[in-house]
């Protein structure tokens, strides 16, 4: 089974175009390979008792039709369990009124603002909804509005009007009520088939289950982060004119931790945008995840609508090395060999690089021997690997290893920059003493 329909030897009823259904079986070019992909629907239709599925796009791979099955019944799910609470009491006398959510920490969700998340919080005052905002700038003083404040702890503040820049709260007692999540993170990317219970179970519902991997969950930002990202809002102010705005623009959306935009020629007429993404930790952004679609979203509502623009996510590549650490008289061997490769991971992580920067035999040098206890150091080798096999052309030593720039081949496909990191597998040192 490949290609972009199937047809079922059956009618099935009630399935509709533009949904979403999930198609799972093993590979039939990998085998024992069992994978899913989320589809959706194009067009739905019947003949001589069978219902054919075509999808907007073909399966991404090829799969034995006697194992694959097809989901229909397919829920967004995100991280956090919800909550609803009293929040406290209003009261129109005091400017300003402040309260603090009793669970922490708020879950923020992706979207296509042009911060790349919203919040999960409904906040109500005697039943009647209110609207959170960035700040009270530009609101009039019966606009019901109100703004949050997270402090480090993951506590979340909620803060109303004054009266003259947002409407105050109407005094009541416990008439202040708030729905919102709670839980967010990296823990919440939790790997296919992991979950397999519910917290209610609805009539009717037997099992569930997560076919694929969850994706786009992010830890909050730390403060190197936060110094980072603040200044490319203030320079994009939500709006995208030039190439570095594309880029800035989308270094600060929520659940892309690096970015790189470059020009290229589209149908040899009109230039486009080509950008290069990555998320957290160096994770992917899948094409079919909502983070993918509401960054394009965003980038759309933020610039001009009529550029061509290429989003990917970038390309792995991998490097290795082998040395001789010497190591000084009055040091342990084992203990300055693996802090060399200690200060080699930190120097060489997706952190620490950029997209397209090679690996300088120098740099490399200075990583190992800035660490207390060399005396010196013999590397001994310095390559690429691509796909698992070692680049013939580098097996000699070489000044520096090359990491791909955005390019387009002759066929007009458009590659992704690659990042160029040290391969996880244990770093081939040894350490002598002089």
């Amino acid at each position: 089974m490949s290609g972009n329909s199937v047809a079922l030897n059956d009618v099935y009823l009630g399935l509709q175009v533009g949904q979403k259904v999930i198609l799972s079986g093993e590979r039939s070019d990998l085998g024992g390979v069992v994978m899913s992909e989320v589809m959706t629907l194009a067009a739905v239709t019947f003949s001589d008792g069978r219902t054919t599925l075509s999808f907007q796009r073909g399966l991404d791979g090829s799969y034995l039709r006697s194992t694959v099955t097809i989901n229909a019944n397919v829920a967004l799910a995100t991280h956090g369990e919800t909550v609803q609470e009293t929040l406290g009491s209003g009261n129109a006398s005091e400017p300003h009124l402040a309260l603090v959510l009793r669970q922490k920490p708020l879950t923020y969700v992706s979207s296509n603002a042009p911060s790349g998340s919203d919040s999960t919080l409904n906040l109500r005052v005697n039943d009647l909804s209110w609207q959170e905002v960035p700040s009270f700038f530009g609101h009039g003083s019966h606009e019901r509005v109100f703004v949050t404040h997270a402090a480090d702890d993951g506590t979340t503040s909620v803060l109303f009007g004054d009266g003259v820049n947002g409407a105050r709260p109407s005094t009541g007692l416990d008439n202040i009520r708030a729905t919102y999540r709670k839980g967010i993170g990296k823990v919440g990317n939790v790997d296919a088939n992991q979950l397999s219970l519910l917290l209610t179970r609805p009539p009717g519902v037997r099992s569930v289950a997560n076919p694929l991997a969850a994706s786009g969950g992010a830890d909050p930002e730390a403060l190197d982060s936060i110094r980072r990202n603040a200044p490319l809002t203030m320079m994009t102010l939500d709006r995208i004119v030039s190439l570095e705005d594309y880029e800035d623009f989308t270094r600060a959306f929520a659940g892309i931790a690096k970015a790189m935009a470059v020009p290229w020629i589209w149908s040899g007429h009109a230039r486009g945008v080509f950008i290069t993404i990555a998320g957290p930790d160096g994770a992917d952004i899948d094409r079919d995840s909502d983070s993918f679609a509401n960054l394009l979203a965003a980038i759309r509502n933020a610039g001009a609508p009529n550029v061509p623009l290429e989003v990917q996510s970038y390309r792995r590549a991998f490097f290795e090395l082998a040395a001789t650490i010497i190591v000084k008289p009055e040091f342990q061997i084992d203990v300055v060999v693996a802090a060399v490769e200690q200060a080699l991971r930190a120097s060489f992580s997706f952190d620490a690089r950029a997209f397209g920067q090679p690996v300088i035999l120098s740099e490399v040098m200075a990583a190992m021997q800035a660490v207390p206890g060399v005396l010196a150091v013999d590397l001994t080798r310095l390559r690429r690997i691509d796909n698992g096999f070692r680049r013939q052309e580098l097996l000699l030593f070489s000044d520096a290893l090359s990491a791909a720039a955005p390019s387009m081949e002759d066929d007009g496909t458009l590659l992704a920059a690659e990042l160029l990191t040290l391969d996880p597998r244990p770093v081939q040192l040894t350490g002598v003493m002089p």
